[in-house]
């Protein structure tokens, strides 16, 4: 698949996602109450509908790359998890819907944060970046935050 066919993909999957899902609780908390991750191995998106749980956006794919979309609304991540290939160079595209407020990602080896994997620009919204790095040969889980709001905004960033 063509990588401009690839980010339109991921970019439905997650439209269609964040349709489905929206991006907050049924009571209009601003925290996500589930996120569940979607990963195809061959690069085709998968969705799965579940009521009342929010979608990851995640394509993992075999070789080289992995490509997909995240947003920060409301204080919040739309994914509690990304899952990538061992070795992958990644391609993040950070939406940040908060009017005003500043946000990034950063992945790190743990939830102390000491030790740093990538650690990107912070943006303030509306705005939208795009973020590349390369994903840790070992597969494990990591960590990953929004630096400016460190207690809420994390998640699981899994290399297989």
């Amino acid at each position: 698949m063509k990588p401009n066919a690839l980010l339109l993909a991921a970019l439905l999957v997650v439209s269609a996602g964040l349709l489905a899902a929206g991006c907050t609780a049924p009571d209009g908390d601003a925290t996500p109450t589930a996120t569940e991750t979607v990963t195809a191995p061959t690069g085709t998106p998968v969705v799965t509908e579940t009521e009342n749980v929010t979608t990851a956006a995640t394509i993992a794919m075999d070789g080289p790359g992995a490509t997909f979309v995240i947003a920060a609304d409301n204080l919040a991540f739309d994914t509690s998890t990304i899952t990538v290939p061992a070795g992958a160079n990644v391609t993040i595209t950070f939406e940040n819907r908060d009017d005003g407020i500043p946000h990034n990602i950063a992945v790190y080896m743990n939830a102390s944060a000491v030790e740093e994997i990538f650690v990107g620009e912070t943006i303030t919204g509306p705005d939208q970046t795009t973020y590349t790095f390369t994903a840790p040969e070992e597969p494990g889980t990591y960590f990953f935050r929004c630096d400016v709001h460190p207690q809420q905004m994390t998640g699981d960033f899994i290399v297989e």
